[in-house]
């Protein structure tokens, strides 16, 4: 199946703003890819339903988005359970989450079918050395129609983008990164029944550096590269970060 490669133009998701906190951690400039993943999460009603985070890490996002759902049940998974006051706090306010500990290769906790959402942030290019059984164990889980949403991700096809990116990962000793391709991701696609790709960051991330410290120059970075993505599609394949939207 062919992957839908777009840049988002539609207004944010109101409820999507509740969410924001959760990439705080992240530059300024990614604002508007957080936004659009967010939207993503809140674009189907989900309460009465399961929403299921995989590599969630401390379990701010699962907390903000039960929060959003208050009668949806949230788990978040990781390898371990997050603990301390913030996620005590989180559970005292939110009854319908839950933590447990686990990998995104074994989802046999779970019935076939019982999963409206599966999501995960900064997580599938840490997963991507296995994308079959990541797909296999999201696709028995999840219902007809549910979705699979991972946020904030690295395309390599830029070779400008690759090469600052494997400079930042090697100072920063962090050997389990890499760069997804269009390749893998049609070849997960071929287990759902619709993928899109929501592509940011042509000329973003090489000013990062700059832009992220000039809110203005952040804005005019981002401007055009909406207008360079919307002139010239072709140039979607060499953006830097993405969206990943699956459907089942």
């Amino acid at each position: 199946m062919a992957v839908q490669l777009v840049h988002p133009r539609e207004a944010p998701d109101p409820r999507a703003f509740r969410l924001l906190p959760a990439g705080g951690k992240y530059p300024p400039s990614d604002k508007p890819l957080f936004l659009a993943g967010y939207s993503e999460l809140c674009r189907v009603d989900l309460n009465g339903q399961h929403a299921l985070e995989i590599c969630g890490g401390g379990g701010e996002l699962a907390a903000r988005l039960a929060q959003v759902f208050p009668q949806a049940a949230v788990t978040g998974l990781d390898f371990r359970v997050p603990a301390g006051p913030e996620t005590e706090a989180w559970r005292k306010q939110s009854p319908n989450l839950s933590y447990v500990a686990g990998s995104a290769f074994d989802l046999n906790f779970l019935p076939a079918s019982s999963v409206e959402l599966v999501w995960g942030q900064a997580a599938l290019h840490h997963l991507a050395h296995d994308p079959g059984t990541l797909c296999q164990q999201v696709g028995r889980v999840l219902k007809p129609g549910g979705r699979l949403v991972f946020i904030f991700e690295p395309l390599g096809h830029n070779l400008l983008v690759a090469a600052i990116r494997a400079m930042r990962m090697a100072r920063a000793e962090m050997p389990d990164e890499s760069n997804l391709f269009v390749s893998q991701i049609e070849g997960m696609s071929a287990d759902f029944s619709k993928c899109e790709v929501q592509v940011f960051n042509f000329l973003g991330y090489p000013m990062k550096a700059f832009s992220d410290r000039f809110a203005p120059l952040n804005r005019a970075v981002q401007t055009l590269d909406g207008l360079l993505f919307q002139k010239l599609p072709r140039l979607l394949r060499y953006g830097a970060n993405c969206n990943l939207i699956f459907t089942k």
